[in-house]
């Protein structure tokens, strides 16, 4: 199976997982890590590295919800002699999409999926559905 860590600014990630979990049911091997207001990054960065110690021992793919943000800029940081996948941007319906298909798909292949899929996510609903 392929482990998940979340990384995001407040709550987004613990919220992200609790919310996925009322629709797909317990999502196991999955950590969220919050980067709080006042956090400092060191502390963030040795979160991040505990984790992905813990985790990486199989499959991790790793998601963070800002690119360039402290927590993407943690997780750049971590990846440096490691092997994981990092993605950033993650919304909700990217990380059920991935919640309910890394059993089944190699790690490489869930992680051309999420991309492939974010473009699909994400919809301008007022042009989609105006009539000519």
């Amino acid at each position: 199976m392929i482990n998940i860590l979340l990384v995001t600014h407040g709550d987004f990630g613990k919220e992200l997982l609790k919310s996925s979990e009322l629709i797909i049911g317990k999502i196991e091997n999955a950590w969220s890590i919050s980067f709080k207001q006042g956090d400092s990054f060191d502390t963030l960065l040795n979160k991040v590295e505990e984790a992905i110690e813990e985790l990486s021992q199989d499959e991790l793919i790793v998601f963070t919800d800002m690119y360039g943000g402290s927590p993407y800029n943690a997780v750049q940081r971590a990846l440096k002699n490691r092997n994981f996948f990092h993605i950033t941007g993650i919304n909700f319906p990217l990380f059920i999409d991935i919640a309910v298909s890394r059993d089944t798909y190699s790690l490489q292949e869930v992680a051309d999926k999420i991309i492939k899929n974010g473009k699909k996510s994400i919809v301008f609903v007022n042009e989609k559905f105006s009539t000519d």
